[in-house]
């Protein structure tokens, strides 16, 4: 092939690659437009906004009722939820480029983008990270799953940056992996978007790397935090205690789901004990994996990363469907030990039919939930229903995912 007909196919593609992203912008923007009840990316947009336009703490009273007088049309009532900040000030920082766009539909259409090709880094960074080796014709279809998937659309459709911090975690287990320590250390701060679902894998990954004397992972954590809290408090020296008080507010309003509250709804009395007695077994069974995993190879330390994530949910801390975003490594893990035990390289096998058989399955459940039973109901539902399924999948695999080659028939095959 000659110079310059490479130089024109490069262009051709580029051009084409051009195109595409300015029609899914176009795309999303319409759909902002068109839904615009939600309020996880309008009111840190807005915020910032309001900052950035006339030098107002985002955090304040008078920033709180732009917000609320924007969403409802109007001040919020007693019982409505006051739409306060609760983002720290530092994070506050990574919508600030949105917060230069006047338009809330154009600007959460850039910001929707950003998190499908999220999602698709998602899925490449999961195979990557896990070995998974699937058929060429199903690549693109597990791709377009991690984007579509009922996990992946609900907090894509709240404009949520939960999908960053799936993102993230799933970056920083690459670079642990790799030895890009600093990296890795610098990606750990982006799980504090969402402390509740990823809080007890931050304590696990700082844990191992202390026990391992991986220093760099925790240089290159404190040295990111102190550059953004560093900005932070010189941007807005005042900001803490505000954020605290907006914590407190986004919590009241917008309560997560627990085992507790599930098992309530069913045995009021008992429910709730039962819900106890479930999250000190789990905390005795992390206690037990975190500690056996010191002395073990990396693949061993995935497992064990990918059940901490997984049994979060079941800790008895507050968590929303949409947060279970971060369950999609996991769900991948569990896919490519079924493929290595029953199915050949680069070939469909079992993987290949349960990918299909995950994603309606899914949406069905959901559709039929969402049809038929109260929403808190639903959604306690979906928050339980993943992690209860690959906390199975995961101990059932678990032999053969940390202890690989795993027989002599295994070996010959």
């Amino acid at each position: 092939m000659s110079r310059a007909l490479t130089i024109v196919i490069y262009i051709v593609c580029s051009m084409l690659l051009l195109v595409s992203l300015g029609g899914l912008v176009w795309v999303n923007t319409q759909y902002a437009q068109n839904n615009a009840g939600e309020k996880d990316f309008l009111v840190p947009w807005l915020a910032a906004r309001t900052y950035l336009q006339y030098g107002n703490n985002p955090y304040s009273d008078p920033a709180t009722q732009r917000a609320q007088i924007i969403y409802y049309g109007r001040l919020a009532n007693a019982s409505e939820d006051p739409l306060r900040l609760d983002v720290a000030f530092p994070l506050e920082l990574f919508y600030f480029p949105f917060a230069l766009i006047p338009e809330y539909a154009l600007a959460r259409g850039l910001w929707m983008t950003l998190l499908e090709g999220a999602l698709v880094a998602l899925g490449i960074l999961s195979l990557q990270l896990t070995g998974w080796k699937p058929a060429r014709m199903l690549l693109p279809v597990i791709l377009i799953y991690s984007v579509l998937w009922i996990y992946g659309y609900l907090p894509l459709a709240a404009s949520q940056p939960i999908i960053f911090v799936a993102l993230a975690v799933t970056g920083l287990l690459l670079s642990v992996r790799e030895r890009h320590d600093e990296l890795a250390g610098a990606l750990l701060v982006l799980p504090f978007f969402s402390p509740a679902i990823a809080g007890v894998f931050v304590i696990f990954l700082v844990w191992w790397s202390i026990y391992h004397h991986r220093w760099r992972i925790l240089a290159g954590f404190l040295m990111t935090m102190t550059i953004l809290f560093a900005l932070g408090f010189f941007l807005l020296p005042d900001w803490s205690l505000p954020f605290i008080r907006g914590v407190i507010s986004h919590v009241t309003y917008n309560p997560g789901l627990t085992p507790a509250g599930f098992l309530g709804y069913w045995w009021p009395v008992v429910g709730p004990r039962l819900a106890w007695l479930l999250t000190i077994l789990l905390l005795a069974i992390l206690f037990f994996e975190w500690r056996n995993v010191r002395t073990k190879d990396f693949r061993h330390f995935l497992w064990t990363s990918c059940l901490t994530l997984t049994v979060t949910p079941f800790l008895g801390i507050p968590v929303m469907p949409q947060e279970e975003v971060v369950l999609f490594l996991p769900l991948i893990l569990f896919l490519t030990i079924l493929g290595e035990r029953w199915s050949y390289t680069r070939h469909w096998g079992i993987p290949g039919f349960a990918v299909p058989i995950l994603f309606f399955s899914l949406w069905v459940v959901t559709v039929e939930l969402f049809r038929h039973s109260p929403i808190t109901f639903s959604n306690s539902v979906l928050v339980l229903l993943l992690p209860f399924v690959l906390i199975i999948g995961l101990y059932w695999m678990r032999w053969w995912a940390v202890h690989p080659p795993r027989t002599w028939s295994d070996s010959i095959s």
